[in-house]
C-alpha cells in the first residue's frame, strides 16, 4: 500500500467517525428537545388540573347536569377494578343528588366485546332510575366521549368520573371543547398497573394536545339527543337487558 492509499484510508476512517458522531449527537439533541417538550407539556396539564375543580369527596363537588362515566376494560361480563370504581363513584354522585343523569360511555364496537352492558347492569342493579341512564356506544376514547357528550347529548356542565392519573387529560380536553367539567377522583384502591398507566399518560396527553390542534373528529357522531327526559331509547337493541323491579 502506497503512502497515498494509506492517507486516503485514514481520511475515510476519520470522516466515518465524524459522520457517526454527528448523527449520534443530532439524534441526542432531537431526543432531548422532544423530552423537554413532553415534560413541559405534561407539567402544563398538571397545572391546569390543579387549577380546575376536582375532588374525591361528593360534598365538595358542585352540582351538574350529568355524571360522565367512561368505560374501561371488562373481562367477559365482569368490569375491571378501574371500571368498577368509576361506576361506584358515579352512583355515589347520583345518590348524593349531585347529578340528575348518568351518561355511560364506552366501547361497543365489536360483537365479542361490550363495555356498556355490565355498566348498565350495575346501575340498574343499584336502583338508578332507568330514565336517568343514558348510554353512549361510541366512547372509544376520552376525546370521543367528551365531543359526543357536547355535540350529541348537548351536555354543557358535567362531572367526569375517573381515576386521578387519567383526569388531567380529560380536564384539558373539556376545557378546550368549552365544556364546564368537574373532576371526580375515584381512586378506591391501588391498581395493579398503576405505574404503567402513569407512564402511558405521558404520550396520551401529547396525543390529546395533537388532537385538539388538528380538530380530530370522533369516530362516530350522530344526531343530537339532549340529555333530558328518558335515556332508555339510547340503550338500543345492542344491550338486551331486563329492568330489575
Amino acid at each position: 500500500m502506497t503512502n497515498r492509499d494509506s492517507y486516503i484510508n485514514k481520511t475515510l476512517r476519520f470522516l466515518s467517525r465524524v459522520k457517526w458522531k454527528s448523527l449520534f449527537l443530532g439524534l441526542l439533541v432531537i431526543f432531548g428537545i422532544l423530552s423537554f417538550v413532553t415534560l413541559a407539556s405534561n407539567l402544563g396539564f398538571w397545572i391546569l388540573y390543579e387549577n380546575s375543580v376536582h375532588t374525591n369527596q361528593p360534598s365538595e363537588i358542585p352540582e351538574a347536569d350529568v355524571a360522565i362515566v367512561p368505560g374501561a376494560a371488562v373481562y367477559g361480563k365482569t368490569p375491571s377494578p378501574i371500571l368498577m370504581d368509576r361506576l361506584a363513584c358515579g352512583l355515589e354522585l347520583y345518590k348524593a343528588g349531585k347529578v340528575k343523569k348518568i351518561l355511560l360511555s364506552g366501547d361497543n364496537g365489536k360483537s365479542d366485546y361490550n363495555e356498556l352492558r355490565p355498566m348498565l347492569e350495575y346501575m340498574l342493579s343499584h336502583h338508578v332510575k332507568p330514565d336517568d341512564i343514558f348510554v353512549d356506544h361510541a366512547g372509544f376514547r376520552t376525546l370521543d366521549t367528551l365531543i359526543r357528550a357536547k355535540e350529541v347529548f348537548l351536555v354543557t356542565k358535567a362531572i367526569f368520573v375517573s381515576q386521578s392519573f387519567f383526569l388531567p387529560r380529560a380536564m384539558y380536553l373539556g376545557k378546550e371543547l368549552e365544556l364546564e367539567l368537574y373532576g371526580y377522583e375515584c381512586n378506591l384502591r391501588t391498581y395493579k398497573k398503576e405505574t404503567y398507566y402513569l407512564f402511558r399518560e405521558f404520550s396520551a396527553r401529547m396525543l390529546a394536545w395533537w388532537d385538539i390542534q388538528w380538530d380530530t373528529p370522533p369516530k362516530y357522531l350522530g344526531k343530537p339527543y339532549p340529555i333530558e327526559g328518558s335515556g332508555m331509547s339510547t340503550w338500543k337493541g345492542s344491550i338486551p337487558i331486563s329492568i330489575p323491579k
